[in-house]
């Protein structure tokens, strides 16, 4: 079943006069999910185990350990 330019359902028509549009738009969402792991990371994950250590240190101390 071939579909010539403007005979098939307008998605086809679109998808055949796409030219690396999909290769770009994958790159540019691999590039914003490593840099939301690298804010997440420097944001989120130090802080709160900054914060967990210290607390183990102080329930260390509070229990005579």
């Amino acid at each position: 079943m071939k579909h010539q330019s403007g005979k098939g359902p307008p998605v086809r028509a679109f998808a055949a006069a796409e030219e690396g549009g999909a290769a770009i738009e994958t790159a540019l969402l691999a590039g914003l999910a490593a840099f939301l792991a690298f804010a997440m990371k420097n944001m989120v994950a130090a802080p709160l185990l900054g914060f967990l250590t210290r607390a183990s240190r102080v329930l260390t101390q509070a229990l005579g350990a």
